[in-house]
């Protein structure tokens, strides 16, 4: 098919010119389509640990010469606890019964599950070996902050579609290699690995949907990702429930088989033609434009010229300044001046890093939140699945809430309110829990207020994926996500812990995460607001978007000024006019 050929009564529609794939078409929704697939795969790997980690209800397992015998021939009372074994004489009743002997549990364990249902139960990670349970999801958290740095970076040098492939490969066979684990040094380290291409899919993923959005419709990518999310949250603990006779390797397994799509993945996925024009790839770019003309049935030439006025706007505001490196290649070699960032500019800029810190602050309070919120449903009262499930389903009512706040507020606005309603939330939780005293009405507020914290911390974990990549330009765009979720893997380090704190001190997780939330709530009000703004392409149009943000700032204190002025003589003019 000739990608020159004129556009049919369907095209009668103008390109946008602000937009460089000219308008949205069939080739982008194919693209969307897989973007918002992979994040099936990424959701699994990292939560999987709530199930197949379980630790349920355990004891001693019974010596074989007392069988379940309460006592023996001799008289001795045998205790089975959860961690020790206790013999004592017995003499009138259990009461008055003196200890003979305290022993650890030489038998092993004996479960309220079968002892292949989760890798804690199949290699006894209970008493004093409960810590490794926890470690292994501590673990993947520590391989996602690595992966964040790294990933990152080699995105934006070396495309989105490279490293997005290479990590979703990799956790196809990581993912297979978890099930085979043969012990728990092998299991932690596969699960580490896994943590750091899980990233490397999550953060590259992310940018490619945003990349592919129009302005106006860039929040489009955000809300289906949070329906995404929350779907493969949902469809695991469905599947998990189904499998849940059966040994948690194979619902490793299943679960990792989500993956398969990634050997298909290279030939039907292309690059961002964001990052293609930005990086002044010409034949690349040339290549996915008469796709997209064919695909969306538009005139080749009109497509070119605007995806040609981009790349050569980024050659004009290529300049040089000491935080990059510029790279000038002849344009008869099919390249064009580049722009090259990386973390130094960000320390080197003073914009960009206080604007980066408030934003690592936001994320560390997010991740910290949301995980430790999710891994510990499963422990409360009632049938697990359908905690987990309540618990996921729970954060549609945020796609509900995000979706509709998109269309008429801000990022920053978005941001403040989800962060105030989780704060209040988690705080009115805590009280409402602590000063119950049995109180079943109390007790069910407690939980109604505690989902609806649930939903505001998803919600606001939501708009930083979309908020955070508007914030830097496009070599840069990549990175500056990656080092937030880096940040970020500080509170999601400690989140598997939340429930051995909430055992000693119940109250102290709920006020941390309201507290820290209410300070973002403060802090985010400095950060520059990204709706109706273009993605910006270089350091340049950042600066713009940073005056345009100082400006909108100082006009809005001078108006509150000058109204409050306005109001003051317009009082003393009242008085002079009484006396």
């Amino acid at each position: 098919m000739d990608p020159t050929i004129n556009i049919n009564d369907q095209s009668d529609r103008k390109l946008d010119e602000n937009y460089i794939y000219g308008r949205w078409g069939i080739y982008q929704t194919v693209q969307a389509a897989i973007v918002f697939y992979n994040i099936l795969p990424t959701a699994f790997q990292l939560l999987i640990g709530v199930f197949i980690g379980y630790r349920p209800a355990f004891q001693c397992l019974p010596r074989s010469e007392f069988e379940n015998q309460t006592f023996n021939t001799n008289g001795s009372f045998i205790a089975y606890e959860k961690c020790h074994v206790r013999l004592v004489n017995n003499y009138t009743s259990k009461d008055t019964a003196s200890l003979i002997k305290y022993t650890a549990c030489t038998n092993g364990y004996e479960y309220h599950l079968d002892k292949e249902s989760t890798f804690v139960t199949e290699m006894d990670l209970v008493c004093d070996q409960a810590y490794l349970g926890e470690l292994v999801q501590t673990l993947i958290m520590t391989g996602q902050l690595v992966g964040a740095a790294f990933a990152s970076s080699l995105s934006d040098k070396y495309g989105r579609k490279t490293v997005h492939l290479t990590s979703h490969l990799l956790t196809l066979a990581l993912g297979i290699g978890v099930a085979f684990s043969p012990n728990y040094m092998v299991l932690a380290i596969l699960k580490f690995i896994l943590g750091v291409v899980q990233q490397g899919m999550v953060m590259t993923n992310v940018v490619l949907g945003l990349e592919l959005f129009a302005e106006d419709k860039r929040f489009y990518s955000e809300a289906i990702s949070l329906i995404c999310w929350a779907t493969g949250l949902v469809i695991m603990s469905g599947i998990a429930y189904l499998m849940r006779d059966y040994s948690w390797r194979y619902l490793q397994i299943v679960m990792t088989c989500f993956s398969l799509f990634s050997l298909l993945q290279y030939w039907v996925q292309d690059e961002s033609l964001r990052w293609l024009s930005a990086n002044g790839k010409k034949d690349a770019v040339e290549k996915v434009v008469r796709k997209v003309a064919r695909w969306n049935k538009v005139n080749y030439e009109d497509l070119k010229n605007i995806v040609d006025k981009r790349m050569a706007s980024t050659e004009q505001n290529t300049q040089k300044v000491d935080d990059k490196e510029t790279t000038t290649e002849n344009t008869q070699q099919g390249k064009l001046a580049v722009e090259k960032y990386s973390f130094v500019t960000i320390l080197r800029n003073r914009r960009i890093f206080l604007i980066s810190l408030i934003i690592w602050f936001t994320w560390v309070t997010n991740t910290f939140t949301y995980f430790g919120m999710t891994l510990t449903s499963t422990s409360l009262a009632g049938n697990r699945f359908l905690n987990f499930f309540l618990s996921s389903f729970a954060e549609y009512i945020a796609v509900i809430f995000e979706y509709s706040m998109l269309h008429c507020l801000g990022r920053r606005t978005i941001s403040i309110v989800f962060h105030a309603v989780c704060a209040v939330s988690l705080a009115s939780a805590t009280l409402l829990s602590q000063f119950s005293g049995g109180n079943s009405n109390l007790q069910m507020a407690s939980v109604v207020t505690t989902l609806v914290g649930k939903a505001a911390i998803t919600g606001s974990f939501s708009i930083l994926f979309l908020f955070t990549p508007e914030l830097y330009p496009t070599n840069l765009r990549n990175a500056g996500l990656g080092f937030s979720s880096t940040f970020s893997r500080l509170g999601a380090l400690i989140s598997p812990f939340v429930g051995t704190l909430a055992e000693e001190v119940p109250w102290a997780p709920g006020t941390i995460f309201s507290g820290m939330c209410f300070i973002v709530t403060l802090l985010i009000l400095k950060v520059p607001e990204t709706r109706g703004v273009e993605l910006p392409q270089n350091l340049k149009e950042l600066e713009e978007l940073y005056n345009k943000n100082r400006r909108s700032w100082q006009r809005n204190k001078s108006r509150k000024l000058y109204k409050a002025v306005h109001l003051k003589l317009q009082g003393d003019s009242e008085d002079n006019i009484l006396k």
